[in-house]
């Protein structure tokens, strides 16, 4: 390469080579084809079926080397199989390539991870036939058996719609490759046609898998094809910006990096005064995210996307080889010009920002090692985050705007409104916004008009109290990404792996049944003085350990590149030993689960988007999520409306809002008509009457109403908006009076999706309840103020208080820390009968292996089985919270958030339950209560501690005016008793009765 690299230069050379890139990219997407097949599955799940998955092309007509052909003049400097078809059928050979094929096969094997890499004969035992041919999710859960419910591609015209597919695909590549189009569109459309969010290639090979035996089934075959395919491209990449690549021993050297841009989303939303200033933001967010991603993965076709969330992209990005050095980098993309690129992107993304007049510049990070893994991809992540926390981290030029005077916008804060000569009151001419923030707005109304579906107006969400709830659900997903949560997870037991490799070759195998971590862990410290490629018990773990020739180059991979480890000089043999184990034994951070952690949280969050439509949706007035056309009489047109400006009126003592469409002279209605009509009548019931309405600004003005319908697109809306949704994080609002099953919904699904992992993944709710009026910004601050306050908790030691199984499930009786005890039911059992000895874990307080299954990381973590656990153990939970508020005023958002454990979530509704079938009357209720909250005041000091002896004598209070002020008695009382001393009465009680504005049915004796 040049000596002093021009980093435009470096574009250019990248969009010459677009159209060999994006084959290669295509490759790598189809390489595993093969394995899209049912007789794939009947093959490994032990039918007898004879099936070769690397022959899927000879199926093709026009062949596969026909139809790509065309790569072999596109880019010079490459050098290609001597048969295209090699991509196919050499991608998983053991020796390396020298040539393109080695590149897709480094992707390959680190897309899929070494903890597959065993040898058949010893871990036979980790596979799965035909009768539980199960892919399950990279957090244990099962999704489908494969075999007994096939998915659309293994049904009977699966594979022909496949290969019909797949040639269309590669004839629309050769297309272009052949004649390449002058500017990036088509290929980003026949990209996103492709594998795009309902890309057709991507469907079919998300419902299938890439590797049937244990526990490898929680990578679909389109994780692995996809990252690999990623990863290839990049290797491409740098092998065309090189043009003196070194061709040798491709598939051990060949390292990547990761390139991050970030935008600081959260400042957009914090600045938003009202709901469409943040929604318009956030859809310029993402279509400068589309922008930068056309940019990265197609304009110059130098990586591709394997992380989003609200506010950073990651992309694979070429790589210098490991073997390198600062004076050589062995024809790889050294430093330099890495950094070159690097800047001249930069360029391009801040211009993509300043066609958007974003106020905050992006962030460009490239990271500074290259790797075979993605593991420090969450310090880069991390570090980009912290730099977003400052707004203007850097010298940002932005657009001034169109207007030169007037006041400060109230939203963006750096522009002028314009507004100095407007009729307006000087008051209404301060919150005037500037030209970019109106047409921020204005475009998230243009949206709302082509569509419709969801709604865009709080008006439209409020319940019957015009009241709304703003839910937030989050994960913690970085120790995922980064692999600290991973070490919990085994690739193998070593206690079953000794149970069923008793002998290595023709020896015994060396490892006690009763103790197997200690015995292995020495067995291997005795071996690391002296490296012996044919060790028999070092063989049976790793198969590529007999082609090393070395212990450190094999520790660099095995340990280095897949976890945050020391490097091997700075270990004694003991550190090395344990090491070793840990990497051989744990579920790797590959790639390929990696990206499938990212996108198995947003189909959580997608799934609950679905969910919660449908439940705000129910309703016995069908009113509530209709709309009409209101038709103005001449009179009324010939006044001064505004045009899509948004007017409020009160009709039957009930608020109405109507939006102006000056296109045809009429109004549409954007609220819950729930509350203005009867399931029963038709609408008419608004023709010939009159309404005063009063616009944002302007003057009071009366609408005679003429005709009144229904709209076409319009007609029907579901009452919730999606805020946001990001892999950590999901905001809605919601109808109140439909959160607590939205809330429940999610609480329920969690625990069905995550019960293996529940203690390493909470899940946090926030609950911001709110009238339709309270100002936006207030809300937001308010949740912003609660998911603190969740995130604030830290890892917790609980006490197993009791333990027992049955049917595949271990019922966990646990001590919290704090207070109060819970039941977690874990399952602990494969769909197959056999137990899980891969997911089912716990971080355990003690520092001694007392369990065969029993495992202890390098650092001293103890890992216990979940059938495993006795009375009295201490286990490391990180705990699953919610916090809420209710803003009467907006006041309300400066004070404490009320954090409690998620459990008591369903113990409030509990509670609520069993008083609605005790309980004689409200007024009983409330006058009780008044009581208990007014003993209650007067028994803490002025900070809310209880006073010496306080509580004991409150809760004696609690059972004696319970019991004769409610008439109940017994376990229902003790219950009740136990509730208000645990706070969960009062929570019931403000929940139901305050915000609900619930009613209590009296009991006439139950």
């Amino acid at each position: 390469m040049t000596t002093n690299p021009d980093g435009a230069r470096l574009v250019r050379s990248l969009r010459q080579a677009r159209p060999v890139l994006l084959a290669c990219e295509a490759i790598g997407w189809l390489h595993m084809t093969g394995k899209a097949n049912q007789a794939f599955l009947l093959h490994h799940g032990g039918i007898g079926v004879n099936y070769d998955p690397n022959d899927w092309h000879q199926a093709l007509s026009p062949d596969w080397s026909t139809r790509i052909g065309w790569v072999r003049s596109g880019a010079g400097n490459l050098t290609w199989p001597h048969a295209l078809v090699e991509f196919l059928t050499k991608y998983d050979e053991g020796s390396s390539q020298a040539s393109t094929v080695g590149l897709l096969q480094a992707a390959h094997a680190m897309a899929s991870g070494i903890e597959k890499n065993l040898p058949k004969s010893i871990s036979d035992y980790l596979g799965q036939d035909a009768t539980h041919m199960w892919l399950v999710s990279p957090f244990g859960h099962p999704v489908r058996n494969l075999v007994a419910d096939p998915p659309p591609l293994h049904g009977s015209r699966g594979r022909e719609m496949l290969l019909d597919r797949v040639g269309r695909l590669l004839d629309e590549l050769g297309r272009l490759g052949s004649t390449p189009p002058g500017d990036a569109e088509p290929w980003w459309t026949w990209r996103e046609n492709a594998i795009g969010e309902n890309g057709w290639l991507r469907e079919l090979f998300l419902c299938t898998l890439a590797e049937t035996r244990l526990p490898n089934n929680d990578v679909t075959l389109w994780d692995q094809s996809y990252v690999a395919a990623a990863l290839f491209k990049a290797a491409v990449a740098g092998a065309a910006l090189v043009g003196a690549t070194n061709w040798q021993d491709l598939k051990r050297r060949t390292q990547w990096r990761i390139l991050i841009v970030g935008f600081g989303s959260s400042h957009y939303e914090a600045r938003a005064v009202k709901i469409g200033d943040w929604a318009g933001a956030r859809r310029d967010i993402n279509a400068f995210f589309i922008e930068v991603q056309r940019f990265i993965e197609v304009d110059l076709a130098v990586g591709a996307l394997v992380y989003r969330d609200d506010e950073t992209l990651a992309f694979t990005f070429p790589g210098r080889r490991q073997d390198a050095t600062q004076s050589d980098s062995k024809g790889s993309l050294d430093d330099t010009h890495a950094e070159a690129l690097h800047a001249e992107i930069e360029k391009c993304v801040d211009e993509l920002a300043r066609s958007h007049d974003f106020e905050t510049p992006p962030i460009c990070h490239l990271s500074s090692k290259s790797t075979r893994s993605f593991v420090g991809m969450t310090a880069g992540l991390r570090q980009v985050r912290e730099e977003l926390v400052i707004p203007l981290h850097r010298v940002w030029q932005m657009g001034s705007g169109s207007e030169q005077k007037g006041h400060v916008c109230p939203v963006c804060g750096v522009r002028f409104n314009g507004n100095t000569r407007s009729p307006l009151s000087d008051n209404a001419r301060k919150q005037s916004v500037c030209s970019v923030c109106a047409r921020r707005r204005k475009g998230r109304l243009d949206d709302w008009l082509l569509s419709g579906n969801d709604t865009i107006w709080i008006s439209e969400v409020a319940d019957g109290n015009d009241r709304v709830a703003l839910l937030s659900f989050s994960f913690d997903l970085e120790p995922w990404l980064g692999g600290s949560h991973v070490d919990t997870l085994r690739a193998q037991s070593i206690a079953e792996w000794r149970r069923f490799n008793p002998v290595l070759g023709n020896q015994d195998n060396p490892v006690k049944p009763d103790d197997p971590f200690q015995t292995l862990t020495a067995s291997v410290e005795s071996k690391v003085a002296r490296f012996n490629r044919n060790d028999p018990l070092l063989s049976s773990l790793q198969e590529g350990y007999r082609h090393e020739t070395n212990w450190p180059e094999f520790f660099s991979k095995i340990v280095e590149d897949r976890a945050e480890a020391p490097a091997w000089n700075a270990l004694d043999d003991s550190q090395r030993a344990r090491w070793i184990v840990h990497q051989l034994f744990r579920k790797l951070p590959s790639p390929g689960r990696v990206y499938r952690f990212w996108r198995t949280a947003e189909e959580f969050f997608d799934q609950l988007l679905i969910c919660f439509r449908e439940l705000s949706a129910a309703h016995p007035n069908r009113w509530r999520t209709r709309r009409l056309v209101v038709t103005p009489d001449s009179a009324s047109i010939a006044k001064k409306w505004l045009d899509r400006e948004t007017y409020s009126s009160v009709w039957r003592g009930k608020p109405i809002d109507l939006l102006y469409r000056d296109h045809d002279g009429s109004f549409v209605t954007i609220s819950n008509l729930a509350r203005c009509f009867d399931a029963e009548e038709e609408g008419n019931e608004l023709k010939g009457k009159e309404l005063l309405l009063i616009g944002d600004n302007g003057p009071a003005q009366t609408l005679a109403i003429q005709d009144v319908e229904t709209p076409g697109g319009l007609g029907a809306y579901s009452p919730v908006v999606p805020l946001d949704r990001s892999p950590e994080r999901f905001r809605i609002l919601v109808p109140l009076d439909c959160a607590t099953l939205c809330v429940e919904s999610a609480i329920k699904k969690w625990r069905s999706e995550f019960g293996a992992v529940w203690d390493r993944m909470p899940l946090r709710v926030g609950i911001v309840a709110f009238p339709r009026m309270m100002p936006f910004q207030a809300v937001v601050e308010s949740a912003r103020n609660l998911e603190a306050a969740l995130h604030e908790r830290k890892g917790e030691t609980w006490r197993v208080s009791e333990s027992h199984t049955r049917n595949g499930v271990t019922a966990l009786g646990l001590e919290r820390h704090r207070s109060g005890s819970e039941i977690v039911l874990v399952p602990t059992s494969l769909p197959d009968g056999r137990d899980d000895v891969f997911y089912a874990y716990f971080r355990v307080e003690d520092r001694t292996l007392r369990n065969p299954r029993d495992f202890q990381h390098p650092a001293g973590q103890v890992y216990r089985h979940a059938l495993d656990l006795r009375r009295g153990d201490g286990v490391l939970v990180e705990p699953s919270d919610v916090a809420w508020v209710f803003m009467d005023t907006a006041a309300r958002r400066f004070e404490p958030a009320q954090v409690r454990p998620l459990s008591d979530f369903q113990r409030m509704q509990d509670t609520w339950t069993l008083l609605t079938r005790r309980v004689p009357s409200l007024s009983a209720l409330r006058d009780a209560w008044s009581e208990l909250d007014q003993r209650e005041s007067a028994w803490r000091d002025s900070e809310g501690r209880w006073l010496d002896g306080g509580q004991a004598a409150w809760t004696d209070l609690a059972r004696a005016v319970l019991g004769r002020r409610l008439g109940i008695s017994g376990a229902a009382l003790e219950t009740l008793v136990e509730a208000a001393a645990g706070g969960t009465l009062r929570w019931s009680l403000e929940w139901h009765l305050s915000l609900l504005k619930e009613k209590v049915e009296v009991n006439h004796g139950e």
